[in-house]
């Protein structure tokens, strides 16, 4: 790949804009799952996590990335309307606020992970039995992740032909670049080759049988491999050692507390700042279960997620005023998931490659800091991709949305 000199903007924005988000704890939006009693052992709830970096500031963090050892990311600084504080943090990507508008291309490394949990195997690059002729890395390969949408359309609004996540980045921040063709974050795909996992007794276990089976792991445990995995990966030949890496897993959560309990929770997905290397990553699972279908997980929803919060707070660390008490979640937090609002919620479906996939919703900036009488420079006048959210956030506590 032919290496280009990533330049990073400081930004200073209005108090109407907004924009940042923190994150320490592993926010996580609950989605209950629909059980079975007679035929499943566990009452599991879907979560998604992230963790935040430790290894410095946003400013160091771009400086890397400046000396081509990281992703391409933009620095913010701004007041916020909703209480009148400054807030800062960085995206990925190029500013919405510079000018003029610029094109950015990020690097993604798709790598599939092959899980064995007893005589089970849950294998992103094998059929499942739910759709037996095609592969869920296939189908990730096909999708409007991967894949220009022509003529995307959010809140009513012709985006332009583009990826879902480059889109909902130009339609959160529709009116600041004026609908502008020249501002786009496109990512460019690289898939490595597979690798197995094998978990004994201690580490992982199965629940459910035929195409409802899922496989769930310790999250601890799993972590570690991953990381450990990751110098390998982006050192690879004809890999690009300045990416993000995204871990495919097909039918298979992680929990922190494992064995899991009923009413437990594991994860979904979630997206993560490697301790030693720095390195941006995301563990993304495409469910073909259906376990978690009544509650707004499908296909490419997860991935969606991680995908949508780790292009708006790669660090975990930006911060944001207090929200919270949606998505059936009665917490407050301080940070910028902008999937953890709307989990549960999907967009109209998106159709591509002659298939149709779910995306999740997803809120936009303008959500987390505008106070209420502020618009939102989002597609539509909206505060997310499908208008769900019509209004800022409330304080929490007790939360809300207007």
């Amino acid at each position: 790949m032919k290496k280009k000199r990533r330049v990073l903007l400081v930004l200073l924005v209005s108090a109407t804009l907004v924009g940042s988000q923190t994150g320490c704890n592993r926010n996580s939006n609950k989605i209950e799952t629909v059980v079975n009693k007679a035929e499943r052992k566990y009452h599991l709830k879907g979560v998604y996590g992230h963790r935040p970096w430790k290894g410095g500031t946003g400013r160091k963090a771009m400086m890397m990335a400046l000396a081509m050892k990281g992703i391409p990311m933009a620095q913010y600084h701004f007041s916020a309307s909703t209480d009148g504080k400054s807030y800062g943090g960085v995206l990925v990507g190029g500013s919405p606020f510079d000018r003029p508008l610029k094109a950015t291309t990020i690097s993604a490394i798709v790598v599939p992970v092959k899980v064995s949990i007893g005589s089970a195997t849950f294998d992103p690059t094998a059929p499942d039995c739910r759709d037996p002729s095609v592969t869920a890395l296939s189908r990730f390969r096909e999708s409007p992740l991967a894949n220009d949408v022509p003529n995307l359309t959010l809140n009513g609004v012709n985006v332009g032909s583009a990826q879902f996540g480059n889109g909902v980045r130009r339609a959160e921040f529709w009116k600041t670049i004026k609908g502008s063709p020249g501002y786009q974050n496109e990512l460019k795909f690289f898939y490595a080759d597979p690798f197995e996992v094998t978990a004994d007794a201690a580490n992982g276990i199965t629940d459910g049988g035929d195409c409802e089976q899922i496989g769930i792991l310790n999250l601890p445990w799993l972590d570690a491999i991953l990381q450990a995995k990751l110098p390998q990966i982006l050192s690879s030949p004809g890999m690009p050692s300045t990416a993000v890496v995204l871990f495919l897993l097909r039918n298979v959560q992680q929990c922190e507390t494992f064995p899991p309990t009923p009413n437990g929770s594991c994860d979904l997905g979630y997206h993560w700042v490697a301790d030693k290397t720095r390195q941006t990553y995301a563990v993304i699972e495409w469910d073909t279960s259906g376990r978690y279908a009544d509650q707004g997980v499908s296909d490419a929803s997860i991935a969606s997620h991680e995908i949508g919060e780790w292009m708006d707070d790669p660090l975990g660390t930006n911060p944001t005023p207090p929200w919270g008490g949606v998505a059936g979640d009665p917490r407050c937090y301080t940070n910028l998931e902008v999937g953890d609002p709307l989990s549960g919620t999907l967009m109209p479906p998106i159709t591509v490659n002659g298939r149709t996939y779910q995306m999740q919703e997803l809120a936009f900036f303008s959500w987390y800091y505008n106070k209420d009488t502020d618009p939102s420079v989002g597609a539509g006048g909206k505060f997310s991709t499908n208008g769900t959210l019509s209004g800022p956030e409330k304080a929490c506590p007790p939360g809300g949305t207007n």
